[in-house]
């Protein structure tokens, strides 16, 4: 569990802080389940693996047990947020509610010529089934999403943000578990957008949420058994403890006097 990451790259020189590169980098691995769901994980195990400082792993690992990632256990470590039925619904109602706010905004001349621009480049890979064309697509996908987001702004955006991180790793958690869902196609509600047809964007917007769930149940429905989850299991390896019904009784007091 604990071998180096082939994600695990050097730092950028950047003017990134510890803190925010250690919080990418972490919520990087959980969108991708390379820290496995259900799982237990420690601050010194995570700094080793990838390369970072301990105490921003700490603030790092608050930040995102915020957002739902995560969540501590005296004792024991962080436990990575299982996948199952109750995080789903979570998930689509999360989405139903916030994502309307993304039509509320009509573009801009910037937004539409950026929109734009990704509207095409998605054009040109999305329908294609190489792995890497099917990678480019979903980046580009969300690079879109991301861009509607930020029109949104304030909390919007921050909401939006880790509902789609957590949508995110959901499908990979069913990708991994032989269940890979059909991607999501954005060009209806961008297409939407750039015409300025406000209710044509919400009528896609319907459509991709019951497409999404459809795609969800189906998943579940496809996979016995999705990831370990229901047993939480941690990646240190420890020393197993003695069972106290396995210890020899100790003598009674005629036993003690008889010796």
């Amino acid at each position: 569990m604990l071998d180096q990451s082939p994600f695990s790259l050097p730092r950028p020189p950047t003017a990134e802080s510890d803190i925010a590169f250690a919080s990418r980098r972490l919520r990087q691995a959980l969108v991708r389940c390379e820290l496995v769901p259900g799982t237990y994980v420690h601050e010194g195990d995570l700094a080793q693996r990838f390369g970072l400082g301990r105490a921003a792993v700490r603030v790092a690992l608050t930040e995102l047990a915020g957002a739902g990632f995560v969540a501590r256990h005296a004792r024991q470590g962080w436990r990575v947020a299982a996948i199952d039925g109750a995080l789903a619904n979570a998930i689509i109602e999360g989405r139903q509610r916030i994502e309307p706010a993304l039509v509320d905004k009509p573009l801009d001349e910037r937004g539409v010529a950026l929109l734009g621009s990704l509207r095409g480049a998605i054009d040109a890979v999305i329908g294609r089934y190489d792995p890497s064309a099917r990678t480019m697509g979903q980046q580009l996908c969300r690079q879109a999403l991301d861009l509607l987001a930020q029109r949104a702004g304030g909390f919007i955006a921050v909401w939006l943000r880790d509902l789609w991180d957590h949508t995110e790793r959901l499908t990979r958690a069913l990708e991994i578990a032989g269940a890979t869902p059909p991607a999501a196609d954005p060009r209806p509600l961008l297409d939407a957008l750039l015409h300025g047809d406000r209710e044509a964007a919400r009528l896609a917007l319907q459509e991709e949420h019951k497409s999404f769930t459809d795609a969800v149940a189906h998943g579940f429905l496809a996979t016995a058994r999705l990831l370990p989850q229901n047993e939480p299991v941690s990646v240190r390896s420890r020393r197993a403890r003695r069972n106290t019904n396995d210890r020899k009784p100790s003598p009674t007091l005629s036993e003690e006097k008889s010796r």
